[in-house]
């Protein structure tokens, strides 16, 4: 008997995850409501009520699948299974939490289709000769700390332990007294240290698999990005009594920033892209001019040259802003993630289980980082990705139609196949970053 995907099941369980942490209707911020009936968005947040009850939820159909299931330190779930021969483990990963107002798939398609190829092995007793684990990140979006990725930078040692006690959340509380505080009433884990394959599944998150009329696609590589907070110190004033030349507007010296960052982006072309996605001023009221303003700044680009290029330009955009506008201002250290290539192995094996599937091989970049990113230095790497309607996603509105959802599945069962029957992969331990 072969094992085959079960798209009923991968539904079921796709839409019971999305009802944990979904959004009340009156909490859906306005031009973010749902469409087609897909449900209100979902925001599931680290170390939360919401996220510990999804793990539990996540770790019964582990168990199901065969699969022995646990948390490890940093909160990630983790389910795991022998193989015939104790070989190096292939690893089937993406991440539980979501951005707030988010979609049901992203990160949750990964992470649910991996306990389903399991289970479909586990039906059929069709049985691997090396090791099995299903992953469930943490903390991939970044939301919570500021920092993305941040569980899987944890589990390979990018953020040792000693930096937890100085990563301070949204809810005011550090990395370190979230983990200590975080219980979800499951048997510690790890993740496995002799690892042979990583492979992740995932919404592109954008319109080129749509936009091609491809259903499937193997990822080439992941487009490296820095992030940073710029600040500029003006002075407040009365917004009544203070003329327009006398003026020492921090948020005015902000606005021309921002325009710089997308100038930047605009003037090296596709595909690079910049974005501003977090503003504030201070003071903040109706009849006082701006004194300080802060704003986020992210860069993103395959081309690691370019991504260092864009930074250093910004800043002294930025300084000469400030200086015409006589602000002070300073740009914080960027946390930068360089772009990172998928191994040609893996690749060559997700290209034939492609074909295997009845599909036109297809290889595309990731605009948007992955947890396999931060992986792929220490274990051979690899993705595949499933169409999202309209390009959209981190919006209710994110959808993947299901027979999309069920073929990445497909793929992702068929590369296990391919990859186990190959022979022995060779073992490559992951950092003790983590519980390793």
């Amino acid at each position: 008997m072969m094992p085959a995907i079960n798209l009923h099941r991968l539904r079921q369980r796709l839409e019971t995850l999305a009802a944990v942490g979904r959004d009340p209707a009156d909490a859906v911020p306005a031009g973010a409501g749902s469409s087609a009936g897909h449900g209100r968005g979902v925001s599931r947040l680290p170390y939360t009520e919401a996220h510990a009850q999804a793990l539990r939820l996540v770790a019964g159909w582990m168990e199901d699948a065969g699969l022995r299931a646990g948390c490890d330190e940093f909160g990630d779930l983790v389910g795991q299974r022998p193989g015939q021969a104790a070989l190096p483990a292939v690893i089937l990963a993406s991440h539980l939490d979501s951005v707030p107002h988010g979609g049901m798939f992203d990160g949750a398609l990964g992470v649910l289709a991996g306990i389903e190829v399991a289970q479909a092995l586990h039906e059929a007793g069709h049985p691997l000769r090396h090791s099995l684990a299903v992953v469930g990140f943490a903390d991939e979006e970044g939301y919570a700390f500021n920092l993305g990725t941040l569980a899987s930078r944890c589990l390979v040692g990018d953020i040792p332990r000693t930096r937890f006690a100085a990563i301070k959340g949204v809810d005011g509380r550090t990395l370190a007294e979230s983990l200590s505080a975080f219980d979800p009433g499951l048997p510690r884990a790890r993740v496995p240290a002799q690892a042979g394959v990583y492979l992740e599944l995932h919404i592109e998150q954008g319109p080129v698999l749509e936009q091609s009329g491809r259903r499937v696609a193997a990822v080439t590589a992941i487009a490296g990005m820095s992030r940073t907070v710029a600040t500029l110190e003006g002075e407040a004033n009365h917004a009544g009594t203070t003329p327009m030349a006398a003026r020492r507007d921090a948020l005015v010296g902000a606005a021309e920033a921002i325009l710089a960052v997308r100038a930047l982006a605009e003037a090296a072309g596709p595909p690079v892209v910049g974005t501003v996605g977090m503003l504030s001023a201070h003071p903040g009221a109706t009849n006082i001019v701006p004194g300080r303003a802060q704003f986020s700044i992210e860069f993103r680009t395959p081309d690691g040259a370019r991504l260092t290029g864009l930074c250093r330009q910004i800043e002294t955009d930025i300084a000469a802003i400030a200086a015409r506008r006589g602000l002070a201002c300073s740009v914080a250290p960027w946390d930068q993630k360089n772009p990172v290539a998928m191994d040609a192995g893996v690749l060559q094996a997700i290209t034939a289980a492609i074909a295997e599937a009845g599909h036109e091989p297809f290889m595309m970049t990731s605009g948007a980082g992955h947890d396999a990113m931060i992986v792929a230095p220490h274990v051979p790497a690899g993705m595949i990705f499933v169409p999202s309607v309209g390009g959209i996603s981190h919006s209710p509105h994110e959808w993947t139609e299901w027979a999309d959802a069920a073929l990445g599945a497909e793929v992702l069962l068929r590369t296990v196949l391919l990859i186990d029957e190959r022979g022995p992969l060779p073992s490559d331990t992951l950092p003790a970053g983590g519980t390793l």
